[in-house]
């Protein structure tokens, strides 16, 4: 299942880099055609959106080869895989966009300050509007493509081209405006593309650091993480829970609370089964470390079998587990070293024909013990075994005689347990 995972992995980034490269191709066309038409008509606006589609191809560039080192395999040197250059491609691009709104800011100004005529506005107006269309078009494309590989970088290529249409419209109306005799509206608008640029480029680097810095852009993650946890019974307490972003993907530590009850076979079928649940949950975790903490145990419900409602507890228990007439239960406080209260139940399937011991078995797990003090622990019947381990019940084989002895015998046993631990 990893493998095929894995494979899935590097078949959704090797379609963000084929998507990366179309835009690529569409993105030099653009930048000959508009810087072409811009140095024809004399229109600085248009002019700017040429080289705003060459700031473009320099982005995609970044974003191309950022998705092409994420889909090398994890190396010594690089044990998290390269999916960060997907990252740092992301911060690339928000640097071009900031330098070139800083440009687009500095000739509007001087536009609106010294004025001049277009020559052919209309073919001017023609190339904008092709401009337009072609970047909402590319706008669609690297959205869902990037949606659909978890690609910060490619969707953060999409809003730009988002933006171009924006830009792209402003210049639309820059290049009418001269047609009217107002020529400064050409700077007007050079000035809210820029800030429109400049804000973008801001978000872009921010998302970038934060990446880079292990900042958490998604809390809620946390949260689904901490309830898929907190559907394991075995699991008691999610303590701590820490991510950080590589590229689109997820690496995460995950502390739990279990019980010292559960043995090493359970705990790793546990961390087994909560790792499969949590990747099936949230497709983007690449890799989880589970660790465990465990609960030291201080309160218990022990069950001895009797053989009789009224035995006390200085006899002896009884022979057979599933023929037993009844069961005592007791509430032992280890800290205290006492027993808290003692109680003794009838065994309500003890005249069963079939399955007496996995009827009992079920019938203590449904009285909540935690302890089935029991005399040979080796050839106790299967089924009830298999029963009371699948609900954490210990079973603990006696030494002593009478069921107090056997209920003090456990006090000590609990105690130096601890204490080993």
């Amino acid at each position: 299942m990893i493998c095929i995972k894995e494979q899935n992995r590097k078949v959704l980034l090797a379609e963000g880099e084929r998507a990366t490269f179309v835009t690529m191709i569409c993105n030099i066309f653009l930048i000959i055609f508009k810087i072409a038409a811009g140095l024809f008509v004399r229109s600085i606006a248009l002019l700017a959106s040429g080289l705003d589609a060459l700031t473009d191809l320099i982005a995609t560039l970044a974003v191309l080869l950022g998705l092409h080192y994420s889909q090398k395999d994890p190396s010594d040197r690089f044990p998290y895989g390269y999916y960060r250059m997907e990252t740092l491609a992301t911060l690339i691009v928000a640097i071009f966009i900031l330098l070139f709104g800083l440009s687009v800011f500095i000739e509007s100004i001087n536009i609106i300050l010294t004025p001049k005529k277009l020559f052919q506005p209309i073919f001017g107006l023609m190339i904008s509007l092709i401009s337009i269309f072609a970047a909402f078009c590319l706008y669609r494309y690297n959205l869902k493509i990037g949606t659909k590989i978890a690609s910060n970088a490619m969707i953060g290529t999409a809003k730009e081209f988002q933006l171009d249409t924006i830009t792209n419209s402003l210049v639309f109306l820059g290049i009418l405006a001269h047609l009217i005799e107002f020529p400064q509206l050409e700077g007007l608008v050079g000035l809210m593309i820029s800030i429109l640029i400049i804000k973008t480029g801001l978000g872009f680097g921010r998302n970038s650091l934060f990446t880079l810095l292990d900042a958490i852009d998604d809390p809620d993650i946390i949260e689904k993480m901490r309830f898929v946890a907190s559907q394991f019974s075995e699991v008691q307490e999610v303590s701590n829970i820490r991510i950080r972003r590589s590229g689109p993907y997820y690496f995460a530590d995950i502390e739990i609370q279990m019980h010292t009850t559960e043995t090493v076979k359970s705990l790793a079928h546990v961390t087994h089964q909560l790792e499969s649940a949590l990747k099936e949950k949230i497709s983007q975790l690449d890799s989880i470390m589970i660790s465990v903490k465990p609960i030291v145990k201080t309160q218990f419900k022990v069950a001895i079998a009797v053989s009789s409602l009224d035995i006390n507890t200085n006899e002896i228990p009884a022979e057979h587990f599933g023929l037993a007439e009844a069961f005592l239960l007791a509430d032992i406080d280890i800290l205290r070293q006492t027993i808290v209260t003692k109680q003794i139940v009838e065994n309500p399937h003890k005249q069963a024909e079939r399955k007496r011991g996995i009827l009992s078995a079920k019938f203590l797990v449904e009285e909540g013990i935690d302890v089935l003090a029991i005399k040979d622990t080796a050839n106790f019947g299967i089924g009830p075994k298999t029963i009371l381990i699948e609900n954490n019940v210990l079973l603990y084989q006696f030494h002593g005689e009478t069921i107090q002895e056997i209920l003090e015998g456990f006090i000590i046993y609990q105690k130096e347990d601890q204490k080993t631990e």
